[in-house]
């Protein structure tokens, strides 16, 4: 029988290259990206984010835009809402 997953909204599988792409950071370089001066795994991380970032602009053919990361859909949610209110806000200006 095929199982069908209905609730893609609160998770959903890992596509297999993603996955693979992700393992070295699940395993060896899981250090934060942010930590670029204090140890060279920082600096791993930091450069396969910017890769990753200019990956998606590229395919989305969106250069000319900035790619955020978020970790969660709170997160999203709130950085779109700011966007609109504080576009609204200097609109008003």
């Amino acid at each position: 029988m095929n199982r069908i997953y209905f609730d893609n909204a609160a998770t959903t599988k890992v596509d297999d290259e993603v996955l693979k792409a992700m393992i070295p950071f699940f395993t060896q370089n899981y250090a934060i990206a942010s930590s670029i001066f204090s140890h060279e795994d920082g600096l791993i991380a930091q450069e396969a984010l910017e890769s990753a970032r200019a990956f998606i602009l590229d395919k989305l053919s969106a250069k000319d835009y900035r790619c955020i990361f978020t970790s969660n859909p709170t997160e999203s949610n709130n950085l779109a809402l700011k966007g609109i209110a504080f576009s609204k806000k200097r609109a008003i200006s």
